[in-house]
């Protein structure tokens, strides 16, 4: 994990790092930027995404409070650290980056156009190399963070106008592993802004990582989740996997989404992986089925590292 993001709390340290890096000279896209009229309607906290979350996000770029590039989607950490200089500056309390009510109803009497940020795919596929710290190719994981240094993807964001539609589209809400008594909601981690993996914010959630399908899917879809709460060399408390490692083959899961919708997964293998080793399997599917991959962290605890020495990877398959 970077420096600016290493925290007492053990992180799971086997996460996706891709990059969007390329030749410009690669691409070949084209933009159209309109403006439509907004309004919000929903309160959004950590692990929100859809287009309110972008217009949000857009409204704070503009008024220079949140240091990205374009709008994700994506309710994280910086958004909500953003959010929250906005509602000291106007006088709302308290200033948590919550966006409730009172923040709409102030916000809704100033923001009058938005333009929303949406992804599109590169006609010309670009150079992608890895820019997550320590990886000098796109193989293996990085001596210095534990992330995998392969898996980028190109994306060009083109400026268009998008409807505010808040629809169920099949989202993990919930997990429960009867064996080791998970009973857990989600968050949902994409990418921050230099490329490398969001996590779940404590250690009793559960993480969906947005780059990969959501469970049920054809595909592999990618969650994560803390072993533990560590400060000072000592157990302050236990993380939602704390005991990932007692699966064995044939323990079964059960995934609930915003649809009503149950996914029942098995376990098909579990895995150890050293830092230095190749992860690829890990995000990708090798037949047209849909899978499950639970990723955490194993073996010795490295307090100058605040990293674990092994990655733990529990392979499960779509049963109903």
């Amino acid at each position: 994990m970077k420096a600016q993001t290493k925290i007492s709390v053990i992180m799971v340290m086997f996460l996706l790092g891709a990059s969007m890096a390329g030749s410009a000279n690669a691409q070949s896209f084209s933009s159209t930027a309109t403006t439509t009229s907004f309004t919000f309607t929903r309160n959004l906290t950590l692990g929100a995404q859809g287009d309110d979350v972008s217009a949000l996000q857009k409204f704070l770029i503009g008024k220079g409070l949140l240091n990205i590039s374009t709008s994700t989607g994506l309710f994280g950490r910086l958004t909500k650290k953003s959010l929250g200089v906005w509602q000291t500056s106007v006088g709302i309390s308290p200033s948590v980056g919550f966006f409730g009510p009172i923040s709409r109803e102030k916000i809704n009497t100033v923001i009058l156009e938005v333009s929303i940020t949406t992804a599109t795919s590169t006609t010309t596929p670009p150079t992608l190399t890895s820019t997550v710290y320590g990886c000098s190719s796109s193989v293996g994981f990085s001596p210095m963070t534990g992330q995998p240094c392969g898996i980028v993807s190109a994306i060009v964001s083109t400026t268009t106008s998008v409807a505010v539609v808040n629809t169920k589209n099949g989202s993990p809400v919930h997990l429960k592993i009867p064996k080791i008594n998970v009973d857990a909601g989600f968050q949902y981690n994409g990418l921050t802004p230099d490329g490398t993996m969001e996590i779940p914010n404590n250690v009793v959630d559960i993480g969906w990582f947005t780059g990969s399908v959501r469970p049920g899917e054809k595909g592999t879809s990618v969650i994560t989740g803390h072993v533990a709460q560590i400060r000072g060399g000592v157990l302050m408390k236990p993380g939602v996997f704390i005991n990932l490692k007692e699966l064995s083959v044939g323990d079964t899961l059960t995934v609930l989404n915003d649809k009503g919708e149950s996914f029942t997964f098995v376990v098909r293998e579990t895995r150890n992986y050293d830092p230095s080793a190749d992860a690829t399997d890990v995000f990708m599917a090798k037949d047209n089925g849909a899978h499950l991959n639970i990723i955490t962290c194993e073996g010795t605890w490295h307090p100058d590292q605040l990293s674990y020495s092994q990655r733990l990877v529990v392979f499960t398959d779509l049963v109903r």
